[in-house]
Order: C-alpha cells, then sequence, then structure tokens
C-alpha cells in the first residue's frame, strides 16, 4: 500500500470556467481549462482565487497533459527539473466502476508546475487514459506524485486532488479533442 502526504490538496478546481477546444494550426489541438486555488471559506462566492492552467495538447510527434501550477501561468516553465511517476485516478463518477488509473512519468518543473508526455507513435496511452477518465465525468481527480527514490516503489507520495467541474457540459469538446488528437491513428 502506498502512503500519499496532503501538499496543496485542499481548494483546488480544474473547469470551473468551462473547458476550452482550440485548434491554432492543422497538426495543433488543445483542451484547457483553468485551475482555481480557492483561498479562505466560500471562495466561489468572490473570495480571492489564484489561476493556473490545465492543458491537454496534440502535437504531431508528441502528447502533453500539463498541470501549470506557478504564480504566473501565462509564462510557463519550459526546463524540467527533476523526473518522476505518477497515479492518476478520477472520483465520484456515476459508474458503477471507474475508469483503470494510469501511470505516467512526470517531468517537474521548479515552479510547482508537472507534466506528463507521451511520444505519439509509440504512446502508453496516458492520453487515451485521461480521456477516458474524463469522460465519465468523475467529481474529482487524484494525481500522486512520486519523485526521487519514491519513483521506483511507490511508496510515499505527495497526493493532489482537484475538483472537477463543467465536465457534462463541456463533454463534446472532450470528444472532440479525442477525434482531433487521434485522427491519425488506427
Amino acid at each position: 500500500m502506498m502512503a500519499a502526504t496532503h501538499g496543496q490538496a485542499q481548494g483546488l478546481q480544474i473547469g470551473r470556467s468551462g473547458w476550452l477546444l482550440e485548434r491554432p494550426s492543422k497538426d495543433f489541438v488543445l483542451l484547457r481549462s483553468n485551475i482555481t486555488l480557492l483561498e479562505g471559506e466560500g471562495a466561489p462566492n468572490g473570495e480571492k482565487t489564484r489561476q493556473g492552467l490545465f492543458m491537454l495538447a496534440c502535437e504531431p510527434r508528441v502528447r502533453r497533459i500539463r498541470f501549470q501550477m506557478s504564480e504566473t501561468p501565462r509564462s510557463p516553465s519550459i526546463r524540467a527539473s527533476s523526473h518522476g511517476r505518477a497515479i492518476v485516478r478520477g472520483w465520484g463518477t456515476t459508474e458503477k466502476t471507474s475508469p483503470a488509473p494510469i501511470y505516467p512519468d512526470v517531468l517537474f518543473f521548479d515552479d510547482g508546475s508537472f507534466e506528463f508526455q507521451e511520444t505519439a507513435i509509440f504512446g502508453s496511452s496516458v492520453m487515451r487514459g485521461l480521456l477516458a477518465i474524463l469522460q465519465e465525468s468523475p467529481t474529482r481527480l487524484e494525481v500522486v506524485l512520486f519523485k526521487g527514490a519514491q519513483t521506483r516503489s511507490f511508496a510515499r507520495g505527495e497526493a493532489m486532488q482537484f475538483q472537477l467541474s463543467n465536465l457534462e457540459e463541456n463533454l463534446g469538446n472532450i470528444y472532440g479533442f479525442e477525434g482531433l488528437c487521434f485522427r491519425h491513428v488506427k
């Protein structure tokens, strides 16, 4: 069994402002939503919030899932400072069985952001796995991050809980992203 610490586990929400599907070019598609850190009791009622970005991107050779957690989400870190692993699963789905968890490799950045990557041709289905989780409309997404010595044993990690909002209302964008992302894959 794994033990998880709960750093940054409270008050993170994805999807509060909706899920935006973008296609900046023929070979690049992006699904994004804000990550909102709710500060204080009752934050949805006008309290201070801090923004981050949750981005799923498909390019010709790589697929990325980015949790941009820095104070300046429009100026993301581009050089990873370390590597690790993660366990990602959805909770609170309406189905009796939740989709299988995914176990991606992780790139960590000094600003607190992290990213899952897969080579499009030889991908380990990290993107497909996360999309399957989102398509079940869970109420929360749990991400357990492992760095250093914990990477191999999955013994102790940092758990992050993200409340998910507006998934059902935006399923068209999520399925649209999946179709565009995997349109050339048989």
